[in-house]
């Protein structure tokens, strides 16, 4: 049984005083140059947020993640969906994923810089290659898992292709598309973030990189935290509007 709104808030609120209890604790014994404190990375954030540097490296992130996102998601759910209805395809990629799990994002991020080169395009496809394998294997597992008694019952009842696959079908893949969409917006930032700290001269990352190589952890900090803001108000305004429209006929 699902807890109320009141008490969801509540436990929420908890969580973010404990998190922030932990963190205030941890940097009392440490040094402030190894993990400052939360209010003085909240000061730094305020005042990198009055300035244009901040602005314009999220810009650019955010510009990488939505191209790595959409090569990523695309390439992904072809595959995904290619292992599911094929067992030759299945059989085929299974390879492939196998090997796109195990290999270190790293390995795969530097051999795509090597053959692409340091430039915008392998930043960008360094990025949705190591997300493609895990985002391809919810998917499979997500369009295997759909009851065709359903679609049976479609049939026996003589539903047009049309009425299967908004009736019948989309329901049972939305929970796992939605699902697939916010893991493969997740893994894809970070490794955007990756690969600018690896070769880039712009961007979130490449300033994370610059602060930590001057040891000013309270930068580094205040740069992470600004771009989670960022991407907690795109899960929030995007994916959880989303996932509101999408299942407003689920009951509370």
């Amino acid at each position: 049984m699902g807890l109320r709104p009141s008490r969801t808030v509540v436990w929420t609120c908890a969580s973010v005083a404990t998190l922030l209890g932990a963190w205030t604790l941890a940097s009392l014994l440490l040094p402030a140059a190894v993990l400052p404190g939360p209010w003085r990375v909240v000061l730094a954030m305020a005042a990198l947020v009055r300035t244009a540097e901040l602005w314009s490296d999220v810009a650019v992130t955010l510009g990488r993640i939505a191209l790595a996102f959409a090569l990523g998601m695309g390439t992904a759910l072809a595959l995904g969906t290619a292992m599911a209805v094929s067992q030759r395809a299945g059989a085929f990629f299974r390879v492939w994923i196998v090997c796109g799990i195990t290999v270190p994002a790293i390995v795969t991020i530097l051999t795509v810089y090597m053959v692409v080169g340091m430039n915008e395009r392998g930043a960008v496809l360094g990025a949705a290659l190591t997300v493609v394998p895990f985002v391809a294997i919810n998917v499979r597992e997500g369009l295997k898992s759909l009851d065709t008694r359903l679609l049976a019952m479609g049939q026996v009842f003589r539903a047009s292709r049309g009425q299967v696959a908004r009736c019948i079908v989309a329901p049972q893949i939305a929970p796992m598309l939605l699902a697939s969409s916010r893991f493969g917006l997740g893994l894809v930032w970070k490794m955007v973030l990756f690969v600018e700290l690896l070769g880039r001269s712009d961007g979130v990352g490449f300033r994370i990189e610059y602060y930590f190589q001057l040891f000013d952890m309270t930068h580094v900090l205040a740069y992470a935290a600004c771009f989670v803001v960022v991407m907690l108000v795109i899960e929030v305004g995007v994916f959880g509007v989303l996932e509101r429209r999408i299942f407003r006929w689920r009951r509370p």
